[in-house]
């Protein structure tokens, strides 16, 4: 049941699917180093950038939040960085989660990363989805991102130290539930609310694929909403004009983190099931294990889920 409710859901987000391209023939960080690929180390990593940049920094942070990092975060800002094929980015910062490259951020020179093959536009992006590349040529930086990254959005992040800015300072981290979910509460109230919350907002209607009746079924897809610390994704359903659902989406280190904050919130959740949702006390929320994401949900769709 949750399978295939989720697969429906996602049938209709074009950005969504777009972003889930199947893995890249070729690593586009090729072009920066012929050695270069996601998921290397950091040791190496280093030893690389040492020699194709002019000025390097290593940032380790004490208490992770970035969203692929479950136990270590590591962050080199490269100044000046030459590419094997001869082209130049400014600023560059490669971010790593747990000893292993999951994503790049950079600027000045960003359309050198331009990859072949057909591209697809998203907003002011760029976007080959299989190379895991966006670029937004109106503010010259590029993201390079795996497939954990893009499931979880990270190009709505752009990192501070593109900017010189400092990373957060270490805090404790705690789970707020966003005020525009108000399960019950119709379209006509929530999106102009959701619209002025979000940094942008996508709305499509979609097939009804719940498991509530309904005749229609409205998605809103608001992008750069605060969560836990970092800015996310949140998929709002509506179901005949009433909030029934909404998918927060995280990453594949998030999970203990959030499982503690919302322990703290709401109490030890019960058993993952059906597998792959673990609801907290009251079953309205649930952290999705088989894919990193929270789910708020209206009784009638949880009803479903848990098959009452």
């Amino acid at each position: 049941m949750t399978k295939t409710i989720r697969q429906r859901l996602l049938a209709a987000a074009a950005l969504s699917l777009a972003l889930a391209g199947a893995p890249a023939l070729a690593d586009p960080l090729e072009a920066i180093d012929p050695v270069l690929a996601m998921g290397a180390g950091d040791a190496a990593l280093e030893t690389l950038l040492q020699q194709r940049c002019e000025g390097l920094e290593r940032i380790d942070v004490a208490t992770p939040r970035f969203p692929l990092a479950a136990e270590r975060e590591t962050h080199f800002v490269c100044d000046g960085l030459d590419m094997a094929s001869g082209a130049r980015l400014d600023r560059a910062v490669f971010t790593l989660g747990d000893g292993a490259l999951v994503q790049l951020n950079a600027t000045g020179g960003a359309d050198a990363l331009t990859q072949p093959g057909e591209a697809q536009n998203f907003r002011d992006y760029t976007v080959w989805p299989d190379a895991g590349v966006l670029i937004d040529s109106a503010s010259d930086t590029v993201w390079v991102l795996n497939p954990d990254g893009l499931h979880t959005n990270l190009f709505m992040w752009r990192h501070p130290a593109l900017d010189g800015a400092a990373l957060p300072a270490a805090q404790a981290l705690s789970f707020t539930m966003p005020a525009e979910i108000r399960l019950g509460e119709t379209l006509e109230v929530l999106a102009p609310e959701i619209g002025a919350a979000c940094a942008f907002t996508r709305t499509f209607d979609d097939e009804p694929g719940l498991p509530t009746g309904n005749t229609t079924q409205t998605q809103i897809d608001c992008f750069g909403y605060d969560v836990a610390g970092f800015d996310r994704k949140i998929e709002f359903v509506f179901a005949d004009g009433r909030l029934a659902l909404a998918w927060i989406l995280t990453g594949v280190g998030d999970e203990a983190r959030l499982r503690d904050m919302l322990t703290a919130q709401y109490g030890e959740p019960a058993a993952a099931v059906p597998p792959g949702l673990e609801f907290f006390p009251g079953d309205q929320i649930a952290l999705r294990t088989d894919k990193p994401e929270i789910l708020v949900a209206s009784d009638a769709v949880v009803s479903a889920f848990l098959g009452r």
